[in-house]
């Protein structure tokens, strides 16, 4: 079975974007919502997200667990001390992405940690006791 990644926003930005047909420079006031990429893998003790935040600092980034979602927020500001009317191409802008994930009840909120290494947000959901694989030994009866 073959996944296909789609944005239906995206998709629709492209459909009504009028500007590129008549030749008007984009606005600058827009603020992209980029969603971050994620990978997410599952070990026998816990789950481990990790996100894609380039440019971003554990300051701009927020994450809750709430109902068993976990959502993932961020927003930074492109400061610039730069008068508007300076710029030719100015393609640094505002950023901001709010994803989430419906998780299992196998995770134990109380012990989720996060940390920022290098652009990338780990986040480590571990399993409760009772979601962990239990091994039963096996006794011979002589």
């Amino acid at each position: 079975m073959n996944l296909v990644t789609f944005n239906p926003e995206q998709a629709l930005d492209k459909f009504f974007d009028t500007d590129r047909f008549f030749g008007f420079p984009r606005t600058h006031g827009e603020q992209p919502t980029v969603l971050p990429k994620v990978n997410v893998i599952e070990k026998e003790e816990a789950f481990h997200l990790e996100a894609e935040t380039p440019g971003m600092t554990q300051k701009d980034v927020s994450i809750e667990f709430h109902n068993g979602v976990l959502t993932l927020k961020g927003h930074r500001e492109q400061n610039s001390h730069s008068d508007k009317n300076d710029y030719r191409i100015r393609e640094f802008s505002k950023q901001s992405f709010a994803r989430s994930f419906r998780l299992s009840d196998e995770v134990d909120s109380e012990k989720v940690v996060a940390r920022m290494d290098q652009g990338i947000l780990k986040v480590t959901l571990p399993k409760k006791e009772q979601a962990k694989p239990k091994k039963i030994e096996i006794k011979v009866e002589s």
